[in-house]
């Protein structure tokens, strides 16, 4: 079996890009693209969001590779340039499906009528 063991550069790049998604509003604006390519004013728009922290955040995504961004006269349009950031938010989801099952099913019966009732 191959050693597949990173080195201290790789995995600084991965903490680098667990930080990047660490932070909320960026998984917002991540989701929002996920339906398709957004001006910065229409990402303000649909999450409510100031300007100045919108192009902060979209800034920090490019960086990171996960946004592309193109200026399409006077505005600038954001998509999604590396489609992997979803797979692993899926990781993410199912480990705490998982974790919320786990706690249903330690609460026994009564947690489970409760889940039926809600």
């Amino acid at each position: 079996m191959a050693d597949r063991s990173l080195g201290r550069e790789q995995l600084e790049a991965v903490a680098r890009l667990f930080r990047i998604l660490a932070e909320p509003t960026r998984l917002r604006l991540l989701q929002e693209l996920r339906a398709g390519e957004r001006t910065v004013g229409e990402l303000v728009r649909r999450l409510d969001l100031k300007q100045a922290n919108a192009s902060k955040q979209l800034g920090e995504l490019h960086d990171a590779g996960l946004v592309a961004r193109e200026r399409d006269g006077n505005e600038v349009r954001y998509r999604i340039a590396d489609a992997m950031v979803f797979d692993l938010c899926e990781l993410v989801c199912g480990k705490l499906r998982r974790d919320a099952q786990r706690q249903i099913d330690a609460l026994g019966p009564m947690g489970k009528r409760s889940k039926a009732v809600s």
